[in-house]
């Protein structure tokens, strides 16, 4: 009887064991696109100095397709003050991506934050190299300036890909 016992146990720690299900990490299709990035705004290359930067911003794939991604700076609602506070802008904006050169772009998409109702439009985007960002920003409530923001990616894309 022990002898069957032990053959049970050992056959049912053989099966444990090799029945480990194997992880193979996926990516998500936006890379190098999508990504966490620390950047700096500008105005005619001079640095924004009430913009606080370099500041964090997100950008990362749509649900819609694999045509567009969301630019993000993550906005956050303070409850005890009743007041939104952003890293820079107060945005939250879906723009084109194309992917075969790194460039996304818009002619006016609606911010988001659906307290802030603006447009943006952002020209010249694009990822540099695999971890440097760079976009021409215009905001309608601010039509008469264009703000370049420009940065570099927090964790490098060579090791998040080895993570």
């Amino acid at each position: 009887m022990k002898k069957i016992k032990y053959l049970i146990l050992m056959v049912v720690v053989l099966v444990g064991v090799s029945c480990e299900p194997t992880y193979t990490k996926t990516y998500s299709w936006a890379y190098p696109v999508a990504g966490d990035w620390k950047v700096k705004a500008y105005v005619d290359g001079v640095e924004v100095d009430w913009a606080g930067g370099p500041f964090e911003i997100k950008s990362y794939n749509s649900s819609f397709g694999k045509d567009s991604i969301w630019v993000d700076d993550y906005p956050v609602f303070n409850t005890t003050t009743n007041k939104w506070s952003a890293n820079f802008y107060l945005m939250k904006f879906k723009t084109a991506v194309k992917m075969s050169d790194k460039t996304f772009s818009t002619t006016g998409s609606t911010n988001a934050i659906d307290i802030y109702p603006i447009k943006v439009v952002v020209t010249n985007g694009k990822i540099v190299g695999n971890d440097s960002i760079t976009m021409d920003v215009v905001f309608s409530d601010d039509a008469t300036t264009t703000y370049q923001l420009a940065g570099h990616r927090e964790v490098s894309y060579e090791e998040y890909m080895q993570q």
